[in-house]
């Protein structure tokens, strides 16, 4: 029997740990050399007392750690050489760096700032929900029965959980009059601009968006390798004129637009302009991307219905989120196309994001299914509409002491469009050192120059929480 001389540091939760940092050190300070056994691992049980099985699982880790080889399994001995020398042994390796044009970035992607609005004491996040008013106990009960759902564990369709997608087609079809498409789901509406982009944009190419636009959306596409052309939005929405004059002069591949609910403006396109512009699409051989990210919140009658509602020719590709009903963690989007176009969408979530999580996506579709979601999406249109109002009612009082203040009060939205006849970008950066976070003009801008506007969300915060954070934005020296 081979002795062998080792302290156990008792501060280890587990014994077989403790053993193995044991004959770690024990290695290291030379009391056991490259090439010579170790004790047995019955001798080593007997030694500290130890079951043979916790011996065998610290043996196993030094194995595993290079310090340690089995021997036909017979016995062990310490490696000839040990990890901590294969670098001691070579210094050049501690200190290697690889040169800097070895590590470069072929396309380095536009870094949009992530400002997480809990960090200030007043703000008016954009488009924001109110989590606090989600109906969490429903919804966790839902995500229990989601984890019974056949297949829910395994991987699965790229283009989503086969009941979540019939859910979203009936949907579509009952409360958006979008019908006979192929429906992919995806991590929030972002990831199908992502995909869109990948897929139809080739370096160079010529894509139209609203002069003012929505930054992650316009950062995608640039990466993509796309050359923006911005077109005016006035109070009717997308200039389509303007758009013409610019189809006149080059090719457009597609253009991107919020024709509801404008983002940032909140106007919605008119119907005039909405049948110019298929029109425009359709002579010039472009296509549209329709991003309807709040379709419901929508306080004057009925929404205006999507431009995909209404698309004999298939040119345009509708996504849309559930992001804004649920929460924002939850990134569940989806996009409803020409099946021409769904196939492509879906090999790309396959080489990409793989699928969605099918837990929440089964979760949603029971919701659905029970009804729950449209419940909770009417609670949720009568409180942010009372919240639009009540910030308009505010804004009236400040307008008394700053008449140069002015809005336009929008059909629906989680927002307001506030003129401020000052510079913005400078207001801006004012408030943010008063710990008031609010979005001024420049931040939508193509051209990337400041305005004189910015866009106060009114959905994430009770009346009087933006009441509040008004007087702040107002009275702050």
């Amino acid at each position: 029997m081979r002795e062998l001389l080792i302290t156990l540091d008792k501060t280890k939760k587990q014994k077989y740990q403790a053993l193995a940092e044991g004959l770690r050190l024990s290695i290291k300070q030379g009391k056991v050399r490259p090439g010579e056994r170790l004790p047995s691992s019955r001798d080593l049980a007997r030694i500290f007392k130890m079951h043979r099985h916790t011996v065998m699982t610290a043996l196993a880790e030094l194995e595993a750690e290079g310090w340690i080889v089995s021997k036909t399994k017979r016995y062990y001995q310490v490696t000839e050489t040990l990890p901590d020398t294969f670098l001691r042994s070579r210094p050049s390796l501690q200190s290697f760096a690889l040169p800097r044009q070895a590590i470069k970035v072929v396309r380095s992607a536009p870094d949009l700032d992530f400002v997480p609005v809990n960090s200030f004491k007043h703000s008016f996040p954009s488009g924001f929900p109110d989590v606090r008013l989600f109906p969490m106990k429903e919804f966790k009960s839902l995500m229990s029965d989601a984890l019974t759902a056949k297949g829910v564990l395994n991987y699965g369709d790229p283009a989503g959980y086969p009941m979540l997608l019939k859910e979203i087609k009936d949907y579509l079809r009952r409360v958006r009059n979008v019908d006979g498409r192929e429906v992919i789901v995806t991590n929030g509406s972002q990831e199908a601009l992502f995909f869109l982009a990948q897929a139809l944009i080739a370096p160079g190419d010529k894509i139209a968006v609203e002069a003012l636009g929505y930054p992650p959306a316009l950062s995608t596409f640039q990466y993509a390798g796309g050359k923006l052309v911005p077109i005016t939005v006035d109070k009717e929405g997308l200039c389509v004129d303007e758009l013409e004059e610019k189809l006149k002069k080059q090719k457009i591949k597609f253009l991107y637009l919020t024709p509801l609910h404008q983002y940032p403006t909140t106007v919605t396109l008119s119907a005039e302009r909405r049948l110019k512009l298929y029109e425009l699409a359709l002579k010039y051989g472009m296509l549209i991307i329709e991003d309807d990210y709040d379709h419901e919140f929508h306080f004057v009658s009925q929404p205006v219905a999507p431009l995909a509602s209404f698309d004999p020719a298939g040119i345009v590709l509708y996504i849309s989120t559930f992001s804004k009903i649920l929460f924002p963690s939850a990134r569940v989007g989806f996009m409803a196309v020409p099946e021409i176009f769904g196939k492509e969408i879906a090999k790309l979530k396959r080489i990409s994001s793989r699928q969605n999580e099918q837990i929440l996506q089964v979760a949603i579709a029971l919701w659905m299914k029970s009804g729950g979601f449209e419940k909770h999406l009417r609670k949720m249109r009568r409180i942010y509409e009372e919240r639009k109002k009540a910030m308009i009612e505010d804004l009236q009082r400040w307008q008394k002491l700053y008449p140069r203040i002015s809005w336009a009060e929008p059909d629906g939205g989680m927002a307001l469009w506030l003129e401020l006849s000052v510079n913005t970008t400078r207001f801006a950066q004012k408030m943010k050192s008063k710990s008031i976070l609010v979005a001024p003009e420049q931040s939508y801008r193509v051209d990337g120059k400041s305005g004189t506007h910015v866009r106060l969300g009114f959905s994430g915060f009770s009346p009087e929480e933006n009441r509040a954070s008004l007087k702040a934005l107002f009275t702050a020296e």
